[in-house]
């Protein structure tokens, strides 16, 4: 059982909701991707219900974990679960892609719980070393997590910044 917005659910139950409301969002929207979003379903509901230090009462904490979501098209499936962990309201799922909505097609800074803002492919690895290395300066304990596409791994960026990590011996990256 974990917590969400409206009590504590089996996290089966929780993932099955989360894909229901992508395909809501991307219906009303009339566009998204949805493939790309149901691939991280399980992943993402693993993350902020099991894992990741996170506090949607204080979405800016200086202490938790933060998520990288650098496949940005995958942006639906992180707000339905944002939505779920008591973000903001499931009723602002309706409004993706809406001018002026929190809720755009790629992750958006206005939106509360999203850490980076992601569109170019290929950039998310080396943010979140960035991210893992100012924790370690900082004597933060927080953790960067960080989601990738298959397509990215064929960027050069990737690897160079896979070496990086290793390298700087950074162990708060996942």
């Amino acid at each position: 059982m974990v917590p969400t917005r409206s009590g504590l659910k089996p996290l089966g139950a929780v993932v099955k909701e989360v894909r229901k409301n992508i395909l809501r969002m991307v219906a009303e929207a009339g566009s998204g991707h949805v493939g790309a979003s149901f691939s991280t379903v399980e992943i993402l509901c693993a993350l902020y219900f099991l894992k990741m230090k996170k506090d949607p009462g204080n979405p800016n904490w200086s202490e938790r974990d933060l998520l990288i979501l650098s496949k940005g098209h995958a942006a639906p499936a992180l707000y339905a679960i944002l939505s779920e962990a008591g973000y903001f309201p499931e009723s602002e799922l309706l409004r993706l892609r809406e001018l002026g909505s929190i809720l755009q097609g790629h992750p958006d800074l206005r939106t509360p719980g999203i850490d980076f803002v992601s569109g170019s492919l290929g950039q998310g690895l080396s943010v979140a070393i960035g991210f893992a290395l100012a924790a370690k300066m900082d004597g933060s304990r927080r953790r960067i997590y960080v989601i990738l596409g298959d397509g990215e791994l064929n960027e050069g960026q990737i690897w160079e910044a896979a070496l990086t990590a290793s390298h700087l011996k950074l162990d708060n990256i996942t």
